[in-house]
């Protein structure tokens, strides 16, 4: 009898926060379904019981839909990962699924830590011309960074709505104990717009000013400013994630690049030699980098081997464009090794300066695959001549014009403290 009286009084177990974010690419199709599912999933996670809190809040499940002309990718984070994909087809039909896989995620998933922070519980009555309403308005107060809630406590607060035939508007603000019948508050009268599209603009510009005045700030997800794109199309267990998959798309994330590259070197004064060459790299996917690149331009002539070596240290700067686009300019120097063997004759390596400039445009996948080309430009080595019986049978000039297409790999380094 004690045990059941003490779960009877017992306080209800925090709502789970659920920080929602939908992104697509850029195509009609994909848009409208963002649109869709901004509103359908938010409602959903609602009436489902959660708290839905704006993209970057803090927040106990992450959930992520990025919608692609393939199909979508789903990643719920709390404290494990799960990833799940929906391959593209009728935009009805993808939403529905992509509606109860991620509901279905948000229940498997185990919540990770989160500060409990104030939300709105919507409260709509009357006879509203737009049957989407409620719908519209939870996603624009979502987007002006309002958390919701449909179970709301004495810390949240209760936003009263009732809407007129004529599509006029009563507006109020109670606390989240409080009730709708309670007129103490200040209310505010919100006309009719010309269209639906228009009154539906009034009035939530006028209901977000309602909360703004008695809403506290919210208390912002300490990696708000990191742009985590969903995971390769496959399905994880719900395991702590490794470091790697919480930053793989992340563009300040601090990375380990390797590549190989091979391509062409022109210089006045001689035909083109082929080149290859291998790099590493230390620095931010977009933003500063440093790196220790070695290219090797073999050569010949009559009776003449030649090998040439440039080692050089070199820092560069990657800005990004589009989605996965990645533009490096970068600053070389270093020395330039001239190895030459005559048949039957002298060997020797002399030694030079290189320095110079290289711009390459790539793009990165998922996991951190980097393809890329680029020109590489500069002063490198010396005005080198060989002579075979009498004649001049090679000569390089020291300015080089280079074409490069290469490969490589972003591995994401750990950061210390971050989970």
């Amino acid at each position: 009898m004690l045990l059941l009286l003490a779960t009877l009084l017992a306080p209800p177990p925090p709502q789970t926060s659920v920080e929602l974010r939908v992104t697509s690419v850029d195509d009609g199709a994909a848009k409208l379904l963002e649109q869709t599912l901004v509103q359908r999933l938010g409602a959903r996670l609602l009436e489902d019981g959660y708290r839905v809190v704006p993209a970057g809040r803090v927040a106990g499940v992450r959930v992520w839909v990025h919608l692609e002309a393939t199909g979508a990718t789903i990643e719920t984070r709390g404290a494990g990962l799960r990833i799940e994909t929906v391959p593209a087809g009728d935009p009805a039909l993808v939403s529905l699924e992509i509606q109860q896989l991620a509901t279905a995620l948000v229940d498997e998933v185990e919540p990770g830590p989160a500060e409990p922070q104030p939300a709105v519980a919507l409260e709509l009555s009357g006879a509203p011309r737009d049957p989407e309403l409620r719908e519209r308005l939870q996603r624009g107060l979502l987007g002006r960074g309002f958390a919701l809630t449909r179970s709301p406590n004495a810390g949240d607060r209760r936003l009263c709505v009732a809407v007129a035939d004529s599509g006029e508007a009563r507006v109020h603000v109670v606390g989240g104990d409080g009730s709708c019948d309670d007129e103490s508050s200040a209310a505010t009268q919100v006309p009719a717009g010309e269209t639906v599209a228009r009154g539906r603009e009034i009035l939530l510009a006028e209901v977000a000013a309602a909360l703004d005045a008695v809403v506290p700030e919210p208390v912002p997800w300490e990696g708000q400013g990191a742009t985590i794109r969903p995971a390769p199309s496959v399905s994880e267990s719900s395991q702590p994630a490794p470091a790697e998959s919480s930053e793989s798309s992340d563009p300040r994330a601090l990375v380990f690049t390797v590549a190989a590259h091979g391509g062409v070197l022109a210089r006045t004064g001689g035909p083109v030699d082929g080149l290859a060459g291998f790099g590493v790299r230390v620095g931010r996917r977009r933003g500063l980098g440093g790196a220790i690149d070695c290219i090797v331009v073999p050569s010949g002539a009559e009776g003449l081997r030649v090998v040439e070596a440039a080692p050089t240290a070199a820092i560069d700067w990657r800005l990004g464009f589009a989605e996965r686009g990645v533009v490096a300019l970068g600053l070389f120097a270093g020395v330039h090794l001239h190895h030459y063997a005559q048949t039957g004759g002298a060997r020797d390596t002399r030694v030079g300066a290189s320095a110079g400039a290289t711009v390459r445009l790539g793009w990165l996948g998922r996991r951190g695959a980097l393809l890329f080309a680029g020109l590489r430009a500069g002063w490198s080595g010396g005005n080198w001549v060989h002579v075979y019986d009498t004649a001049i049978s090679w000569r390089r000039s020291d300015l080089v014009l280079g074409l490069e297409f290469g490969a490589g790999w972003d591995i994401a380094l750990r950061r210390g403290g971050r989970r």
